[in-house]
């Protein structure tokens, strides 16, 4: 028998132990279903870090409110009742708006006795009034130092006053390195979305270096971080606190969808609003479109930008760069893509020298290319640009160049020239002639249009001609016809 109790007792013990950690599991089990507190030390402590980080970054952020002038259509111009509603007798009139949005502080300037913040330019361009709320609740009036309407950001400033410099050189946000950026990273966004100031969102980077309509060179972070109205302008930070991007933008209807301005691009522009008072740019004059696949074995080059055209008597022209070179380098730094190229060339001061490597026909090439001011064209043009806008407005009908990235996103027919008509507006005079947005608007009275600021030239001289209309040559799918435009 003595045999059998050694064994026994094992086989005995072992039992008492399984039914002491199966009452533990028990336990365990019941208060997680009764919701009785427990104990994650790691989890814990994940979030106490997150919670102090964002405590440590949030005094840093501000609300921007802001009151611009805006003008509107009157829509009882010429009426019987004239002004009866209070509303001027006139085509147009101005009316103020109430805005809103976010900024971050990043400077104290204790010889000019400033603050500087960035945010957004679109938050606070054409403002007559921009009030700044500190998150100590003090209240201050905002200046635009400057704005650049490229990249959406702009420069804020504010003096000296009630002591709040004391508050914000202990609140100076660190502005990070956005290239070292990775998808996935994890990112916060913080804000005042729809007015609700200090709201904080959590996400990811989904996507680095996204390319965004008419904002040539500059590449967007992608977040899945929520950013609603009223969060443009506040900062993008990573798991050190540091910003790493400005929240700008966000596509209506999507969910999960926010763009963020690099910050390294942002402190670029920064830079050259505090040097200059506005940011300079270059360009080689050239016209550019991306080496697709078949383009890439057609040309025996897997990387770089095509050169679809040159400007006569342009910098590149003057350089000895042709249509059908492959640029692949600029200054020695590869050009992988449209993006890079915009980048390297529009960051250099006007009047640069750069050594631009090519491509052509198998061959390597490098030419020196002196720079120009991008903004030349801009600033010859802002008239032309407002008369076009109100023409645009009153006929209702907006046109854009036509890109590679619009054919490809439209399957649009090739052409060799043209405007795409982007959108009608309801009820408008464009309408009621017939166009259709995705036509392609050929000629106007017989004039061949290469551009949409060439056709709002055209359209603007046959207005100030008093023609009342003009005759419209349209590509519509396989189909190409005539209509008139009325003008009056």
């Amino acid at each position: 028998m003595k045999r059998f109790v050694l064994p026994v007792l094992i086989i005995l013990g072992l039992a008492f132990f399984v039914k002491a950690q199966f009452g533990k599991f028990q336990e365990g089990y019941k208060q997680n279903v009764e919701g009785k507190s427990y104990s994650f030390p790691t989890l814990e402590a994940i979030d106490n870090e997150r919670t102090k980080l964002i405590e440590s970054v949030s005094p840093g952020v501000a609300t921007v409110f802001t009151t611009q002038e805006i003008t509107v259509n009157n829509p009882f111009f010429d009426m019987p009742f004239g002004d009866f509603f209070g509303i001027p007798n006139t085509p147009q009139f101005k009316q103020k708006r109430q805005g809103l949005g976010s900024a971050f502080i990043v400077d104290v300037d204790y010889n000019k006795k400033v603050v500087y913040l960035l945010t957004n330019n679109h938050v606070v361009e054409n403002a007559k009034d921009i009030q700044v709320q500190f998150k100590n609740k003090m209240i201050l009036k905002g200046k635009v130092v400057g704005g650049d309407k490229l990249s959406d950001v702009a420069v804020l400033e504010v003096p000296f006053k009630k002591g709040i410099e004391d508050f914000a050189s202990k609140n100076v946000l660190k502005l990070g390195d956005s290239d070292q950026l990775k998808v996935g990273s994890t990112v916060i966004a913080i804000g005042a979305p729809l007015g609700l100031s200090d709201t904080v969102t959590i996400g990811i980077v989904s996507a680095k270096n996204r390319q965004i309509e008419d904002r040539p060179g500059e590449g967007f972070i992608q977040t899945d971080a929520a950013i609603n109205p009223g969060n443009s302008g506040g900062p993008l930070i990573n798991v050190r606190g540091e910003v790493v991007g400005i929240n700008t933008a966000i596509i209506a209807g999507a969910q999960g969808l926010g763009f963020a301005v690099p910050i390294n691009q942002a402190k670029w522009v920064m830079d050259q609003i505090l040097k200059y008072g506005k940011v300079k740019r270059s360009k080689i004059g050239v016209v550019i479109q991306p080496l697709t696949a078949d383009l890439a074995e057609h040309f025996g080059v897997n990387e770089g930008a095509l050169v679809s055209s040159v400007q006569p008597g342009g910098p590149a022209d003057k350089a000895g760069i042709k249509a059908g070179d492959i640029i692949v380098e600029v200054n020695g730094k590869k050009i992988s893509d449209i993006s890079d190229l915009q980048n390297q060339v529009m960051k250099n001061p006007p009047g640069s020298k750069l050594k631009i490597k090519v491509i052509r026909d198998g061959k390597e090439l490098t030419f020196d290319v002196v720079t120009v001011p991008l903004e030349s064209d801009e600033t010859a043009s802002t008239e032309e640009s407002g008369q076009a806008a109100n023409i645009e407005s009153a006929i209702g009908l907006i046109v854009k160049d036509i890109t590679p990235e619009l054919i490809k996103r439209y399957g649009l027919p090739k052409v060799d020239y043209g405007v795409l008509v982007y959108a009608v507006k309801e009820g408008s005079v464009a309408e009621e002639a017939g166009l259709q947005a995705g036509d392609i608007i050929l000629s106007v009275n017989k004039k061949p249009v290469r551009s949409a600021s060439e056709f709002w030239q055209i359209i603007s001289k046959a207005k100030n001609e008093k023609q009342d209309n003009v005759l419209l040559y349209i590509q519509r799918r396989d189909n190409r016809i005539y209509t008139t435009l009325p003008l009056r």
